[in-house]
């Protein structure tokens, strides 16, 4: 029979496990086993789950994002892949109360809540289902488990692209979008280059040039809204 921890642990994360002393040994701490059965513990599985979070999380904002720069997404998937992060959603995935650790440890303190330890752990678990549940499976119960997050992260000011910030602007203080244009194009087919304007009320506030139609009229945009920041 399953031990308690474990039948809770899998209502937690509403996935039964084929494989139960995969999920154990997600849950255990080093302190909790002798030296000698140190391999047993989360360690090894930690490994794993971090590689599956950030390619599951990198592939998820390359795709949902588009007009995010690879700056941005960078900074995006360093603000949801951290240890406070993921400490707030084992906590949230109620993790801290599963945990194996050794009583030595255990009477330190507040061990299970370190921000460490619990991050540490949700990386083991996604690592014991990605070998117990496949791919597909760890892939659904991440993006379930972080979607919040990762629009709450993106929604922030510092992370919109200039036409959105743009448009946020001339809608707060003048009730209207702005009217994008392309004046011009240089170059053969397979290297153009694009000029756009910008337009708010019929007048041209910025002009910029891209490799693309969308990244020219990103450059008209920054322009025009530093040029109305500072009238």
């Amino acid at each position: 029979m399953a031990e308690e921890k474990l039948v809770k642990t899998q209502k937690l994360l509403k996935i039964n496990f084929t494989n139960q002393k995969l999920l154990k040994q997600a849950l255990t701490h080093p302190s909790f086993l002798p030296e000698t059965e140190k391999n047993e513990t989360y360690e090894r599985l930690e490994f794993l789950g971090d590689a599956v979070l950030n390619l599951v999380i990198t592939d998820f904002l390359f795709r949902r994002f588009p007009q995010f720069e690879e700056g941005n997404l960078a900074k995006l998937r360093a603000n949801l892949v951290n240890a406070d992060q993921l400490a707030l959603i084992a906590q949230e995935l109620g993790l801290s109360d599963c945990l194996y650790i050794g009583k030595a440890v255990e009477q330190l303190g507040r061990e299970r809540q370190k921000k460490s330890i619990l991050g540490d752990c949700l990386e083991a678990v996604l690592g014991a289902i990605y070998l117990d549940q496949g791919l597909p499976v760890v892939k659904q119960f991440i993006l379930g488990t972080f979607k919040d997050v990762i629009f709450e992260q993106a929604s922030r000011s510092e992370f919109s692209d200039f036409k959105t910030a743009l448009q946020e602007f001339t809608l707060s203080k003048l009730g209207i979008f702005p009217e994008y244009r392309i004046v011009a194009e240089k170059g053969p087919v397979h290297d153009k280059t694009f000029f756009a304007e910008v337009l708010i009320e019929g007048k041209v506030w910025g002009r910029g040039e891209g490799t693309s139609k969308k990244r020219a009229e990103l450059a008209s945009a920054e322009q025009a809204l530093g040029a109305l920041k500072k009238s």
